[in-house]
């Protein structure tokens, strides 16, 4: 068997299709159907079961996918063999929150690409529970979240940051009630909330519970963007940490109160697998990243 019929695999069990996986990789769709037959043949097993339309995994399957993960990823660690940084090639592929992404990792980024310019970076975003998920699924290979402090032994947790969150509203909105210590409050103005699972709206829908703050028909923006731009349009209130709102504060297009402090616990985090071999491109980012943590 050879590599890319490794990769083939891998690609359909994790877009779950033949066909997305022969766009992903820029295949026809017979070359990826052919790697599954020569690999099947090699293995005297079948690894997918066809239903129709979907594609799910055998038994045999399931327990071949975490082997050719870990092949694949010592395949990639001896391409990433070499003392000259111009001659590292690979792919790094980073799961981040939006916010991180847009507000954090810029610098880092590209402070990383004049050091490996031929590394393939792959940035992912998504919210921080699915990150951590693909984390152990071996999906990332590192990880950057800004959520309230997690535990988890399968992981090592870097803490890069402590994060002041903000309740933001149209700086003719009264606040007021989010933070008094009247109960039964109702809010005045509609709640934006970020998408389901986000860390972001658990905290803030658990904070309006514990204050028995009412609220009804509330909104939802997976976009950091898209929420600020509502917020200041005077559509709702929200919550996002400080450094994703602070030029609008300081421009007075926003207005913003900080967590009381007993809540403002949130933290942004480098996140990688306890078993992860820690490779030169890995090793590279972390090392990066440490520097420029310091500056945030």
């Amino acid at each position: 068997m050879e590599i890319r019929q490794l990769q083939t695999f891998l690609t359909i069990a994790e877009l779950g299709g033949f066909t997305k996986a022969a766009e992903h990789l820029g295949y026809a769709q017979s070359t990826i159907t052919a790697h599954i037959q020569i690999l099947e043949n090699e293995l005297g097993i079948v690894v997918f079961d066809r239903l129709g339309k979907k594609i799910v995994l055998t038994d045999a399957g399931k327990r071949l996918l975490p082997k050719v993960r870990q092949m694949l990823e010592i395949y990639k660690d001896i391409e990433n063999i070499s003392e000259n940084n111009n001659c590292i090639s690979g792919d790094l592929v980073i799961g981040a929150g939006e916010s991180l992404s847009i507000y954090r990792l810029g610098e880092i980024l590209k402070e990383y690409r004049r050091t490996f310019p031929k590394v393939n970076i792959i940035l992912k975003n998504s919210i921080c529970s699915d990150l951590r998920k693909r984390l152990h699924n071996g999906e990332l290979d590192v990880i950057f979240t800004i959520e309230q402090q997690i535990k988890d032994e399968d992981l090592v947790i870097r803490n890069l940051k402590d994060e002041k969150m903000m309740f933001i509203s149209a700086p003719e909105v009264d606040l007021s009630f989010l933070y008094s210590n009247a109960k039964n409050s109702r809010a005045k103005e509609p709640i934006i909330f970020s998408e389901k699972g986000c860390s972001f709206r658990i905290f803030f829908e658990n904070y309006l519970r514990q204050n028995k703050i009412k609220y009804a028909n509330p909104l939802e923006f997976s976009s950091i963007e898209a929420t600020k731009k509502c917020v200041m349009n005077g559509l709702g209130i929200s919550l996002l940490p400080f450094y994703a709102v602070e030029s609008e504060i300081e421009q007075g297009n926003l207005k913003g109160v900080e967590l009381p402090k007993s809540y403002n616990d949130f933290h942004t985090q480098l996140i990688y697998h306890k078993d992860k071999k820690i490779s030169q491109l890995m090793s590279k980012l972390i090392e990066i990243t440490l520097k420029y943590c310091c500056n945030w």
